[in-house]
């Protein structure tokens, strides 16, 4: 594990003096606080619109920490009182929403008094206009609208008869405007150890990026172009790239539920690291086509005891070779943990398994990785 409990509760207690830091904060008035109001089976709820998702709306309730999600189909009134950062079909807009119209539609007026109605289905993003919140992590979502992310940190250090140094780094991008999505996921670890009587040695230095395009062209479904990279020193494997593109589907069950296969074809080229003391462990490039095989997805669950929400989200990449995919592949798969804390904290544990036609009996071809990481969002 990355990151021993006595560091994280020392971590964690920072973060939240920090988050919290800034003096006693004054309660506001009751018609201060009152901003957003809906109207549910005719009952009035007021609070704050978190989010416009396909399904449902987000909406944070007056003297609640909980969120609602409410299917549009049970709304007969909306009215805002903050203003909004909209995002949709390649337009940017900010105003208050004054209505709903057939489950489907949001009647928005902007800052010069034009009424617009706008699709649901077309939002890319829905966020408070800076006008209304003026914090870092506000302005940061409304500069890059259609762009949102996290990175994750995790790291050990340790010093004694032995010295170990430990360093995780995660970073997810996701830019989505209209039908084009782009993501961006890199994983790097590096970890050294030393002791008086042993040089430096390296345990880890491995990195992993797979950036890939989605086209959705027709309701769900889409055309995608993936470029995967990584090395891994300690394994032997100086360079590899797989490009490869296909089809996939993306079944929604929820808002923040979905799931996406996608198969298509690609070519894996591996180059090994020349070790010059020992030759019979240096190895030819292996270069073959491959069957791409994908799958994604995502999975919340919210009004959890203690901890209110967490998100399960993950991958599979599995590229078999065309000609002998008993002799030749390469598989990648994470499986991640997150539980938020505040609005731009979260905590992940990440599970990662590894497994590849590694030519050298004494790497292997499986291995497994568990970490414990601290999440930043934007």
């Amino acid at each position: 594990m990355v990151l021993n409990i006595n560091k994280f509760i020392f971590l964690f207690l920072f973060f939240t003096i920090f988050l919290y830091s800034g003096g006693k904060i004054e309660k506001p008035s009751e018609e201060e606080e009152i901003k957003d109001t809906i109207v549910v089976h005719g009952m009035v709820l007021h609070g704050q619109v978190m989010n416009i998702g396909p399904k449902r709306l987000s909406f944070k309730l007056l003297y609640s920490e909980g969120i609602n999600h409410i299917a549009y189909k049970d709304i007969t009134s909306i009215h805002t009182k903050y203003n909004y950062h909209i995002s949709f079909k390649r337009m940017d807009i900010e105003g208050r929403v004054v209505g709903i119209e057939d489950n489907k539609y949001l009647k928005v007026v902007e800052e010069g008094g034009d009424q617009r109605t706008i699709k649901i289905a077309d939002i890319d993003n829905f966020v408070m206009s800076v006008r209304d919140d003026d914090s870092l992590e506000n302005i940061i979502r409304n500069t890059f609208p259609y762009t949102k992310g996290n990175i994750s940190l995790g790291f050990e250090l340790q010093s004694g008869n032995s010295d170990k140094r430990e360093i995780d780094v995660r970073l997810n991008l996701r830019h989505k405007q209209a039908e084009h999505e782009i993501k961006l996921y890199v994983d790097y670890e590096y970890d050294t150890t030393q002791t008086e009587d042993t040089p430096k040695s390296v345990n880890k230095d491995e990195l992993v990026g797979i950036l890939s395009y989605r086209n959705y062209f027709k309701n769900n479904q889409f055309y995608f172009t993936t470029l995967a990279a990584d090395y891994d020193r300690p394994r032997h494997i100086q360079n590899r790239y797989i490009p490869s593109a296909g089809y996939g589907y993306k079944f929604v069950f929820d808002d923040n539920n979905w799931l996406e296969p996608a198969i298509g074809l690609g070519y894996a080229t591996t180059s090994y690291v020349f070790d010059s003391s020992d030759p019979e462990r240096n190895y030819p490039d292996n270069d073959f086509a491959v069957a791409a095989l994908n799958l994604t997805g995502k999975y919340q669950f919210d009004d959890i005891a203690y901890i209110n929400t967490l998100i399960i989200d993950g991958f599979i990449y599995y590229y078999p070779s065309l000609e002998n995919m008993d002799e030749d592949w390469i598989f990648r798969s994470n499986l991640t943990f997150t539980v938020p804390l505040f609005d731009f904290l979260s905590i992940k544990f990440a599970y990662d398994l590894t497994n590849d036609s590694n030519p050298d009996p004494s790497v292997g071809n499986n291995k497994t990785t568990t970490k414990l990481l601290f999440g930043f969002d934007f």
